[in-house]
């Protein structure tokens, strides 16, 4: 995950292209991670509710989604069958944190949504609202 400080009138419009990932993350992901490949899955303003303690969640619109082809086969057959994913996410400061990936369907609309250990994810990298990050 990267984010950029608040400092923008338009920092809710998301640039088009997005800004490249910061060459360390690229690097860890692919070399201390064993990683095979980079998909820029949303970029988006950070809102109240990612931040809400209460809640505890991040929420990813499938609306917002630049593609769906970051999940493979069986991970996206699991979360099509409601169960949750254990997953390792990269924060700003670059230290991996084991969260829980799930997928709601709420109506008409689709979500992913990452939970359980992000209200520390937020308060160790000081996010806040208005603040743009990249997953």
């Amino acid at each position: 995950m990267q984010h950029d400080q608040k400092g923008s009138r338009n920092r809710n419009l998301n640039p088009w292209p997005p800004p490249d990932l910061p060459p360390k993350f690229k690097q860890h992901i692919l070399e201390e991670m064993g990683g095979t490949g980079l998909v820029l899955v949303i970029q988006k303003t950070i809102f109240y509710s990612d931040v809400n303690p209460t809640a505890s969640r991040f929420s990813i619109p499938f609306f917002q989604v630049k593609t769906h082809d970051f999940l493979n086969e069986a991970e996206a057959k699991e979360l099509a069958h409601k169960n949750r994913m254990q997953v390792c996410l990269l924060d700003p400061s670059l230290k991996q944190t084991s969260i829980t990936f799930n997928k709601w369907v709420m109506g008409n609309t689709s979500l992913y949504v990452l939970t359980n250990t992000w209200n520390s994810v937020f308060k160790n990298n000081q996010l806040e609202k208005g603040v743009m990050v990249q997953l």
